[in-house]
């Protein structure tokens, strides 16, 4: 075969496809297939160029070792027959000798004279129907003859077994050899063909040179670039350095400084805890004793309320007794038609004498609204330095310095208890006034309307039906 022959790729081809194909080489099936097929473009060789095909492939292992037959198995068997067959005409012997034995004793102690005769004239003729005739010495001996022929038959047929046993596994093992053989020289030619593929050749070896140098010179560019960065990089972390050297010896100085600068922040606010302390104390001390001087108002307050009710209730009764005189003053009117001109001139003096008690009353009002309202407010008020109560009590405001050291505030004019009883003795003394000018002032008019007409309105301790009585004046002797 030419060298052109050998390296021939398209039967270097066929020979791997008829090698992948073939049973004892089925663990290699797939490699030798997809070689076959690599080969025929260059462009797929490059991944097998280095790899030693021959190392790789022509092993022991890449033969598919056949599993043992049905004459295997029977092999062993016969193997094992054997070796258990050597020691069965040995039993069989000793078996005999013992029942002979056994015979001959039993012979001995029933007819001495007869044991006196040869022992295998004995043992042959029963010991005298002691021994069964399976255990005569002719029928031992013929039973070890047999097992021995057929131990000897055995061991032929095993030797033939055995040779044809090996004649196949040397025929197996021959084929293994020359298909390993066939093997090794296939893929021999076949690393010959992807010798230059191969990075050691010298074409493959100048192709990655110049890949290898264009590697080079871009790595070269990129270490120029990252010695640059570094060296900017080290200017910045310099420069950084400097000013980190210097805020450290700023703030070498500054400590101390701080350092004061707490310890007074510190003992401030340990004064000022200090100082909270004692407020929330006497705030709390102040805050009952408005609590109380406030509750004491509220009891005030509520009194003055109670009178004011009463006092316009009284007010609302007199006024239903003078509409009723009214009532009884018009029928006098009508049936006095004679006197209309004088009873007119009466009721306007009248009309004019309501408007001057109304007007009375409604200062009234307001007088002791703004004391009540002077009151509600001096009730109102809470850590202020002094309490107005000379509006309802007739006292001055004295500032809180005048009063109890201990809670801060103080009433002026005397204590909580005098205040609250001349608040209470100055309102009785209004409503007093209030009332008696107001019952005058009712009474003389009601008076003088009847009067003009010739009547007398009865006061309210008379009964309606008493007879009249002189008109009453006022205190004053003139009109109210």
């Amino acid at each position: 075969m030419t060298p052109a022959e050998l390296l021939d790729k398209q039967k270097l081809i066929d020979e791997l496809q008829r090698l992948a194909a073939h049973p004892a080489l089925a663990p290699r099936s797939a490699e030798l297939t997809v070689l076959a097929k690599d080969l025929r473009p260059a462009h797929q060789l490059d991944r097998w160029a280095e790899v030693d095909l021959v190392d790789a492939y022509v092993r022991p292992e890449s033969i598919l070792t056949p599993p043992a037959g049905q004459a295997g198995r029977h092999d062993g068997r016969l193997e094992a027959a054997l070796g258990i067959l050597v020691f069965i005409p040995l039993l069989v012997t000793w078996f005999g000798l013992r029942e002979a034995v056994r015979a001959y004793g039993e012979l001995s102690k029933e007819d001495p004279k007869e044991s006196t005769r040869p022992f295998l004239q004995l043992w042959q003729s029963g010991f005298g129907g002691h021994l069964s005739t399976l255990g005569r010495f002719e029928n031992v001996a013929l039973m070890a003859v047999l097992l021995i022929a057929l131990l000897v038959l055995l061991s032929v047929w095993h030797a033939r077994v055995r040779a044809r046993t090996e004649r196949e596994e040397a025929e197996q093992q021959s084929e293994r050899e020359r298909l390993l053989a066939e093997l090794a020289s296939v893929l021999t030619r076949t690393q010959m063909v992807l010798v230059p593929h191969r990075s050691a050749s010298p074409q493959q070896f100048a192709s990655e040179l110049t890949k290898a140098a264009t590697q080079m010179r871009q790595l070269a560019s990129k270490a120029a670039t990252s010695h640059k960065a570094l060296t900017d990089t080290t200017t910045a972390v310099s420069t950084s350095i400097d000013a980190l050297k210097a805020s450290a010896d700023a703030l070498t100085v500054e400590v101390p400084k701080l350092g004061v600068a707490a310890s007074r922040i510190e003992q401030t606010l340990r004064d000022g805890r200090t100082a909270a302390d004692k407020a929330s104390v006497a705030g709390a001390d102040a805050a009952r004793g408005i609590a109380d001087r406030v509750k004491a108002a509220g009891d005030t307050v509520e009194a003055s309320l109670k009178s004011l009710i009463a006092a316009q209730q009284s007010l609302v009764t007199k006024s239903e007794s003078v509409a009723e005189a009214t009532d009884r003053a018009s029928q006098a009117l009508v049936a006095s038609t004679g006197r209309t001109g004088d009873a007119v001139d009466g009721m306007r003096e009248a009309t004019e004498r309501w408007d001057a008690a109304a007007a009375h009353w409604q200062d009234a009002a307001a007088r002791l609204d703004a004391r009540i309202g002077a009151l509600a407010g001096a009730s109102g008020l809470h850590g202020a330095p002094a309490v107005v109560a000379s509006t309802l009590l007739g006292t001055e405001t004295v500032p809180a310095s005048a009063g109890a050291a201990g809670n801060g505030h103080a009433w002026g004019g005397g204590s909580n208890g005098q205040a609250v009883d001349d608040a209470e003795d100055s309102d009785d003394t209004l409503r007093s006034e209030e009332t008696l000018r107001s019952d005058d002032i009712l009474r003389s008019e009601e008076t003088r309307a009847l009067h003009a007409r010739g009547r007398h309105i009865p006061s309210p301790a008379e009964p309606v039906d008493a007879p009249p009585r002189p008109p009453h004046r006022p205190p004053g002797g003139g009109d109210a």
